[in-house]
């Protein structure tokens, strides 16, 4: 009764961790699963886990801080499935202000937003919920800077500056494939450096 019991539990989190498509936390896993011990979930999640890491396959579920789930496809697959994605998982603003998070490093919220605009703080909260970056509370702004799955996504070590290199190639490698340079992200580094400078 209690494997079965297990079981269950199981699966609902699996369906709705495909379901989500982004980082799901405990509490939320409790709601479906119509629990309220968390350590029931946790090894309900220990145990999808390991399916996943064992099958090696194209899937994979990671633990990010907070204790939080996310179910994702392998690095390795996403050149081989990229041309059947109908729409990118983040618009082009939104990739501008990650990479000018990763570039600029521990940085303030509020530079961000005075470069990137108002936009960004919305750009933000998504980046945060989908697990790329975390935000460390600071007087009346936020520390912001990249996270382990950012690192994992991208395929480099968790360091800044590698972090910084890859994301400058893609960059790179999508206004090559679009014919054109975009000299308003130059300027946007430009001016957060004379921000810095000011302070």
């Amino acid at each position: 009764m209690v494997e079965k019991s297990l079981k269950e539990v199981i699966t609902r989190i699996e369906a709705l961790l495909f379901a989500a498509s982004k980082p799901v936390d405990v509490r939320e896993l409790l709601s479906i699963c119509g629990l309220r011990k968390k350590e029931k979930v946790i090894s309900a999640v220990r145990e999808l886990m390991k399916k996943y890491n064992d099958s090696e396959g194209a899937i994979e579920l990671v633990e990010l801080p907070g204790e939080r789930f996310y179910l994702r496809l392998r690095r390795e697959y996403h050149e081989l499935v990229k041309k059947y994605v109908k729409r990118p998982l983040f618009s082009r603003g939104i990739m501008r202000t990650l990479s000018f998070i990763a570039y600029h490093q521990p940085i303030e919220q509020s530079k961000v937003a005075s470069v990137r605009g108002n936009s960004a703080y919305k750009h933000i909260k998504i980046l945060i919920e989908k697990g790329l970056v975390e935000a460390e509370e600071k007087g009346k702004t936020r520390i912001l800077k990249t996270t382990q799955l950012l690192a994992d996504y991208l395929g480099v070590p968790n360091n800044p500056s590698a972090i910084k290199k890859s994301l400058i190639s893609r960059m790179d490698e999508d206004r090559k494939k679009a014919g054109k340079v975009d000299s308003k992200e130059i300027l946007e580094i430009k001016n957060v450096e004379k921000l810095e400078r000011q302070q």
